[in-house]
C-alpha cells in the first residue's frame, strides 16, 4: 500500500482553480476533498496564506484571521487595518461558511479591492454569510461545485493508494459504501481487510469503520431527539422505507425534521415516496449504538406493519423474511422460504443462503432442503449442494418437484462439480420417474443442454427434436429450449441464426413479471459469442456489459462475474486493447473458486493476454494454474486454453509448434472455433497451409470471409485492403499484423513507398494495441527477416544455444549458425545480448 494517500481524479477541477486569476469559490458536500484540492492547486506558489474558519472561531470577530493579523488592532477602521495586514498574494479561506461577519466582510473587501487572489471553500447546502454569498451571486468569483468521486475516479484513487490493480468488485463495494466521499473512502481503506492476491487487491470480510470515521459521522449526525433517533434506527435496519410505513410506525414527523437537516433523503418510486439515510455509513453508526433487544424490536415492528399492509410489492416478501429472521421470528418456514426464493431471483445470494438454512432449521422439510441446495449451487458450494439434493432425492414428491430437483441436481453435478456422467445418470433416472409431457420436456431439454456443453451438437439436436415430439411445448419449455437451440446454432457456425433465436427468446423474457437471471445469462453468453463470430464487436461488448450487470448490486453471483468477465477480456483482446484485456482477465481470475468449470475460460483469457504482450512466463503460469484448478468438461472451457497455448508457444519462439497446435485445434474444434484456429496460422506467417480450408468453411458472416481473404492475399495491395477491413471492424491487432505482412510483401516486390506506408500504418496500429508482441509485429523491429529467421532470432534472443535451437526446430547446427549470421548482417548487431535488446518490448 502506498505510504500516502494520492491526489488523483480531479485534474479538470485543478486546472480551473489554477487558471482562475482572481480566485474561486470551491463548494461541495462534506468529505469531498475541497481542502485537499485547493492545497494541491496552490502547492508550490509563493505568498500563500491560509485562514481556517471554525464554529468556535465564529464567536470572535476576525477570529479566522487571527494568525495573520497583529495582536493589537488600532483604533479607527478595523477592516482597512486587517486588509493591509494580510500580506499574501494568494489567500485560501477554508470552510468559509463558518466565518464570522467581520471575517466574511474582510474576504469580500479583499476580492473587490483586487491584488489578492482569494480561493474559498465552503460546504454546499449550508447557510453562508451574506458577504460570502455575494462573491458568486455578484459574479466577483466563479463557483466550482465539487462532486463526490465517480466510480471511475474511485478506481483511480484506489489504484494510486494501494499501488496496484484493484478488483472491480472491491472498487464497486468501496464506492457504494463511501458514495464517493473522499474522506470516508480513505478511512474505509484503512479499516477494511484488503489483500493482494496475485497482484490484484481484494476486499473480503465485513465492513468495519475506524474510530475516527465513527466520530466524524456521529458529529455529522449531531444531537437527536428520541423520535428522530427512532426514525433513523428504523431506516438503518430497513431502508428504504415508504413514507406510509413510517407514518404507520409513528415516525413521519421526525422524518420531516431529519429531511430538513439533510440526514435523510425522500425520493419518488412509482406512486410511493421512499426514505433513505443520507449516506450508507450513517446506518453503520446508528446500528452500532443500538442494542440487540432494541434492534429486534425494530425489525419485528417493521415486519408486522408490512405484513399487515399486504406485501404489496415483490421486494416486501424478501424484506419481511429478513426482518423476521433478524428479529428472531423463525418459527414459520414459509416466509423464510419465500424470502429465500426472492433473494435468489435478485441475486442477493448470501442472504438467500441464510434464509434457506433458517427455513430448514424451522422445519421446512424436503422442500426447504431442495431450495437450499439450489442457492448453495449459485454460491459455488457445490459439494454441500449435492449433499442437500441427495438427501431430498430419496423422498416422495410430485412430478413437478421431481423434475425441478433432477434438473437442478444434474446442473450442479455437471457445471458445479464437473461430473457429467453422474449428471446424465440423474437425468435418466428422473425421466423414468415422470410421466407428464411437460415434465419430460424439461428433463429432455436439460439433457440437450449437457450435450451442447460437452460439444456433442448432433446429440443435442436429436434431443431437441425429441422434446418437440413430446407434444406442444409448455410455457416453461418454450423459455428453456431456446438456450440449447442457440448453442447448437452457434456451434454449427450459424451466428446470425443464433442471434435471431436469442432475441426472440429475450423478448419473451422481458415480458415476464419476475427476472430470470440464469436464463438471461445463458442467452446473453450465446449472443455475445455469436456477435464476435460475426465480427460485430460493439454488439458483443453490449451483450457482455448486460451479462455482467446480471450479477446485480450484491456482487455474489460468481458465475456471472467469471463468465462475463472472461468474455469482456476476450472482446478487449480482439479490439487490440491488450493491457485492458489483461487487467480484466486478472481481475476475473482473482474471483475463481479453488476449483471451477470456468477456470478454463478465465485463465485461458489471462494466459492469452499475457502471451500476446510477450509475458510468456506469466502465460505459462496461468496455464499451469488452469491445469490444477480447471474442470475440462467441454469445448467452452478447453478451447480458450488451447488458443492461449498457441500464442504461448509462439512467444517462446516455437512458431512451428504454434502452427502445429493451431492445425490440431482446427481439426478437432467445433465449427464456430475453426475459423479462429485457421486464422491463427495466417497470423503466424503460414497462410499457404490454410487458405483453401478457410475459403471452404461453411460459417456465415463477414469475419470468416475476411479471414479467408487474409489467407489468400497474394501481394501487398491485397493485404492493405485486408488491413482496411480489420480496422473498420475494430480488430486492431489483426489490422496491425496484416499491415506488417503487407509491408513485407511490398518490400519483397521492391515497392519501397508501399512498404514504408504499410510499415508506418502497422506502427500506428500497434501503438494502439497497448504493448502487443507477436511474430508478425516482430518485422517492425527487424524488417526483412524471413519467417524462419524471425523464429531463430526469437530463440537466440532468449539465450538458447545453437544446438538447443537446432534440436527445437529439427534442423542442423550449421543451418542455425548460418541463419544467425544472416540475422546479424540484416540487423546490425553481433551477439545474442544485442539481439535480445533489439527484440525487447517497447516501453
Amino acid at each position: 500500500m502506498a505510504s500516502s494517500w494520492p491526489f488523483t481524479g480531479r485534474a479538470a477541477q485543478l486546472t480551473r482553480i489554477r487558471s482562475a486569476s482572481r480566485g474561486m469559490v470551491v463548494a461541495g458536500p462534506p468529505g469531498t476533498g475541497k481542502s485537499r484540492l485547493v492545497a494541491e492547486a496552490v502547492r508550490g506558489l509563493d505568498g500563500v496564506a491560509w485562514a481556517r474558519a471554525t464554529a468556535s472561531g465564529a464567536e470572535i470577530p476576525l477570529g479566522a484571521f487571527a494568525p495573520l493579523l497583529p495582536s493589537t488592532p488600532p483604533a479607527g477602521n478595523p477592516l482597512g487595518w486587517a486588509a493591509a495586514a494580510v500580506q499574501a498574494s494568494v489567500l485560501v479561506v477554508d470552510d468559509a461558511h463558518l466565518l464570522d461577519s467581520a471575517s466574511a466582510a474582510l474576504v469580500h473587501h479583499l476580492v473587490t479591492r483586487g491584488g489578492t487572489r482569494v480561493i474559498a471553500t465552503l460546504r454546499s447546502g449550508t447557510p453562508v454569510p451574506d458577504a460570502i454569498f455575494a462573491l458568486w451571486k455578484d459574479d466577483l468569483l466563479p463557483r466550482l461545485e465539487l462532486q463526490p468521486f465517480s466510480p471511475a475516479e474511485t478506481k483511480a484513487v484506489l489504484k494510486g493508494a494501494l499501488g496496484g490493480q484493484v478488483e472491480s468488485a472491491t472498487v464497486d463495494r468501496l464506492w457504494r459504501a463511501s458514495q464517493g466521499n473522499a474522506l470516508y473512502l480513505r478511512e474505509l481503506v484503512l479499516s477494511c481487510t484488503l489483500t493482494d492476491d496475485d497482484g490484484v487487491w481484494r476486499w473480503r470480510g465485513p465492513l468495519t469503520i475506524t474510530p475516527s470515521l465513527r466520530e466524524t459521522i456521529a458529529g455529522r449526525i449531531g444531537e437527536l431527539t428520541a423520535r428522530e433517533r427512532e426514525a433513523l434506527e428504523l431506516l438503518a435496519y430497513g431502508e428504504p422505507l415508504g413514507v406510509d410505513l413510517l407514518a404507520a410506525l409513528g415516525s413521519l414527523d421526525a422524518v420531516q425534521h431529519l429531511e430538513d437537516r439533510q440526514l435523510v433523503t425522500v425520493q419518488p418510486d412509482g406512486r410511493r415516496l421512499q426514505v433513505r439515510l443520507a449516506h450508507p455509513l450513517h446506518g453503520e453508526v446508528i446500528r452500532d449504538g443500538c442494542g440487540v433487544l432494541r434492534a429486534r424490536s425494530m425489525m419485528r415492528r417493521m415486519a408486522g406493519a408490512v405484513a399487515e399492509a399486504g406485501l404489496r410489492r415483490r421486494e416486501d416478501v424478501l424484506r419481511v423474511a429478513v426482518w423476521r429472521l433478524d428479529g428472531g421470528m423463525t418459527d414459520d418456514p414459509e416466509p423464510l422460504l419465500a424470502g429465500c426464493e426472492r433473494a435468489r431471483v435478485v441475486r442477493d445470494l448470501e442472504m438467500a443462503v441464510r434464509l434457506g438454512r433458517a427455513a430448514v432449521a424451522a422445519g421446512g422439510g424436503t422442500r426447504a432442503l431442495a431450495v437450499l441446495g439450489t442457492v448453495l449451487f449459485y454460491t459455488d458450494r457445490h459439494d454441500e449442494a449435492e449433499q442437500s439434493f441427495a438427501t431430498v432425492w430419496e423422498a416422495d414428491m410430485d412430478e413437478r418437484a421431481r423434475t425441478d430437483l433432477g434438473v437442478q441436481r444434474a446442473l450442479n453435478l455437471a457445471i458445479g462439480l464437473g461430473d457429467v456422467a453422474r449428471a446424465r445418470a440423474v437425468l435418466e433416472e428422473t425421466a423414468g420417474l415422470v410421466r407428464e409431457a411437460g415434465m419430460r420436456q424439461g428433463v429432455t431439454i436439460m439433457r440437450s443442454v449437457l450435450a451442447a456443453v460437452t460439444g456433442d451438437s448432433a446429440t443435442a439436436e436429436d434431443l431437441l427434436a425429441a422434446t418437440r415430439r413430446l407434444g406442444p411445448l409448455t410455457a416453461h419449455s418454450k423459455r428453456m429450449i431456446g438456450g440449447p437451440e442457440a448453442a447448437v446454432m452457434l456451434a454449427r457456425g450459424r451466428p446470425a441464426d443464433c442471434l435471431a433465436r436469442v432475441e426472440e427468446i429475450r423478448a419473451g423474457l422481458a415480458r415476464e413479471p419476475d427476472a430470470m437471471p440464469s436464463l438471461a445469462a445463458a442467452y446473453t453468453v450465446h449472443a455475445a459469442n455469436a456477435a464476435l463470430l460475426l465480427g460485430d464487436l460493439d454488439t458483443a461488448e453490449r451483450h457482455t456489459d448486460e451479462g455482467y450487470g446480471l450479477d446485480g448490486q450484491y456482487g455474489t453471483w460468481t458465475r456471472a462475474i467469471l463468465e462475463f468477465g472472461a468474455l469482456r477480456s476476450r472482446v478487449l483482446r480482439l479490439r487490440g486493447r491488450l493491457a485492458d484485456a489483461l487487467s480484466w482477465a486478472r481481475d476475473t481470475a482473482a474471483r475463481l473458486p479453488v476449483r471451477s468449470v470456468l477456470a478454463g475460460q478465465c485463465l485461458g483469457e489471462l494466459a492469452h493476454a499475457y502471451a500476446l504482450l510477450g509475458e510468456v512466463a506469466a502465460a505459462e503460469e496461468a496455464l499451469a494454474r488452469a491445469q490444477a484448478e480447471g474442470t475440462p468438461i467441454g469445448p467452452f472451457v478447453v478451447e480458450p486454453l488451447r488458443f492461449a497455448q498457441v500464442w504461448t508457444r509462439a512467444g517462446r519462439g516455437d512458431a512451428a509448434g504454434a502452427v502445429e497446435l493451431s492445425l490440431e485445434i482446427a481439426d478437432s474444434a467445433l465449427p464456430c472455433d475453426v475459423p479462429y484456429a485457421l486464422h491463427d496460422v495466417v497470423r503466424l506467417g503460414r497462410p499457404n497451409l490454410v487458405a483453401a480450408r478457410l475459403a471452404a468453411l461453411d460459417v456465415e458472416g463477414p469475419l470468416v470471409a475476411l479471414f479467408a481473404r487474409h489467407a489468400a492475399a497474394r501481394d501487398g495491395a491485397e493485404l492493405d485492403a485486408v488491413t482496411d477491413d480489420f480496422e473498420r471492424l475494430g480488430l486492431l491487432l489483426y489490422a496491425a499484423e496484416s499491415a506488417a505482412q503487407a509491408a513485407a510483401r511490398h518490400r519483397e516486390a521492391g515497392l519501397t513507398r508501399g512498404a514504408r506506408a504499410a510499415g508506418t500504418r502497422s506502427w500506428r496500429l500497434m501503438e494502439r494495441c497497448q504493448g502487443a508482441r507477436t511474430l508478425a509485429l516482430l518485422d517492425l523491429d527487424v524488417p526483412g527477416l524471413t519467417p524462419r529467421q524471425r523464429e531463430i532470432a526469437v530463440l537466440a534472443a532468449q539465450g538458447l544455444t545453437n544446438r538447443e535451437i537446432a534440436d527445437r526446430l529439427v534442423v542442423s547446427i550449421r543451418t542455425v549458425a548460418n541463419t544467425l549470421h544472416a540475422i546479424y548482417d540484416k540487423t546490425g548487431v553481433n551477439d545474442r545480448t544485442a539481439l535480445a535488446d533489439l527484440l525487447s518490448p517497447h516501453p
